[in-house]
């Protein structure tokens, strides 16, 4: 068994070398290619995945509780009642989390487009940031309530950001069954009869000082062992649970590329050799 393992440590640590070492050329002239496109045609107006964030507008300093790690410092637990107590945005956390949940009754907006301000932003893990107008237009295409009828958001959680009192975050654990037709884009695709089960995911929303949600985040996947979707939230997650995963890495279950494949593996063997995390010498 000492010489099989042997063996297949070897085998795949060599594999994986070789892996690291065609990506990195394939890396190199993908980097290469993108550059000269970039000296040479500038950026184009579809590269709205290069973005810059809203600004912060509402920020407080934290008061901190009286918690102690075992070395006496401060745990950092901050004490959310006093914190949010001195904070200066004129809407109280009470009406936030009211405004939020009224934003989620209205489909996001889709159904009354008015509780969403004109600079409004969506902006998922990888989708995003859409406008207004164009996530009110994919977003109300997408009709999740035909395609799973069951469906149920499970919200929440709902709380405001001490530390940034205009955002409302929240918790989800949506469930539903595929059976109805699922659009998607121009596509429908048929019903499958499949539970699908998201992770749990966080998300907020950002309000100014009328009332308005001006960011929404959804999608945020905070354990990817929990459901069936492959640890991906929101759409991606639907698409995979179905079948019907898209053709790129970041619509995919996440999988260990080849260089921190190699470096586990390197630092499981140095393990062998009495060689700890950190790759320190491990002394009996």
């Amino acid at each position: 068994k000492v010489g099989l393992d042997s063996a297949a440590i070897f085998g795949n640590v060599a594999v994986d070398c070789v892996c690291v070492a065609v990506v990195t050329v394939s890396n190199f002239l993908v980097f290469g290619l993108e550059k000269l496109a970039s000296l040479a045609f500038g950026r184009a107006s579809t590269d709205t995945f290069v973005f810059a964030p809203h600004a912060r507008r509402a920020s407080t300093a934290p008061i901190y509780t009286s918690l102690q790690r075992t070395t006496g410092q401060g745990a950092g637990e901050i004490d959310t009642d006093k914190t949010l107590a001195r904070s200066t945005f004129p809407l109280k956390p009470q009406v936030l989390v009211k405004k939020a949940q009224n934003v989620i009754a209205t489909m996001f907006g889709t159904t009354d487009p008015d509780v969403l301000a004109h600079d409004f932003r969506f902006v998922a893990p990888v989708v995003g940031p859409l406008g207004k107008a164009e996530f009110l237009a994919i977003f109300g295409g997408f009709k999740l309530e035909e395609g799973l009828p069951d469906l149920k958001e499970n919200h929440w959680g709902f709380h405001v950001d001490p530390l940034e009192p205009n955002r409302v975050w929240w918790m989800s654990r949506p469930q539903g069954t595929h059976t109805g037709p699922l659009r998607f884009a121009a596509n429908i695709i048929k019903p499958t009869n499949r539970l699908v089960q998201w992770p749990v995911q966080a998300q907020s929303m950002l309000f100014d000082e009328e009332g308005r949600c001006y960011q929404l985040t959804v999608g945020y996947s905070c354990d990817r062992q929990i459901g069936n979707t492959g640890g991906l939230g929101a759409l991606f997650g639907l698409l995979h649970a179905v079948g019907k995963t898209l053709p790129f890495a970041e619509a995919r279950p996440w999988k260990p590329s080849a260089s921190y494949r190699l470096g586990m593996r390197l630092g499981k063997v140095a393990e062998k050799f009495g060689f700890g995390p950190g790759l320190t010498n491990v002394k009996s």
